[in-house]
């Protein structure tokens, strides 16, 4: 069975600008599901301006990228991977990496509890 939630908050089809300026990130939440103060799953709309260095980032949550436009790089394992439209990756739970764009970027994040009992991979798929 299919959970379905109202979002009790305005939607816009529009959730970012148009244009976003060289180095900025701006970062909008869609969902987010926390029970017992503590967040289990949470999905945002991220917009990165182009020539953006993230620093590394080491996630204590499971997190997987679908990238929607533009181009850039993540590093991981030091490995590069390629950001284009389509692709999808998943990297678990305290694995470091770090994020640089090449034009401006759109990414779909997603972060969920990891299973620590599970031996995790990074993976990278083209859609």
């Amino acid at each position: 069975m299919v959970q379905t939630t109202a979002i009790d908050r305005p939607f816009n089809l529009q959730l970012l600008p148009s244009s976003v300026a060289s180095g900025q990130v701006i970062n909008f939440e869609i969902v987010e599901y926390t029970h017992e103060q503590q967040t289990l799953y949470q999905q945002n709309l991220m917009s990165l301006g182009a020539e953006t260095q993230l620093p590394e980032i080491c996630d204590d949550k499971d997190v997987t990228i679908a990238v929607l436009e533009g181009q850039g790089n993540l590093t991981l394992n030091q490995e590069t991977i390629l950001l284009e439209p389509g692709r999808f990756i998943f990297i678990p739970a305290q694995m470091p990496h770090t994020l640089q764009t090449q034009t401006s970027l759109v990414v779909l994040l997603s972060r969920c509890e990891s299973n620590s009992g599970l031996p995790e991979k990074a993976w990278s798929i083209t859609l």
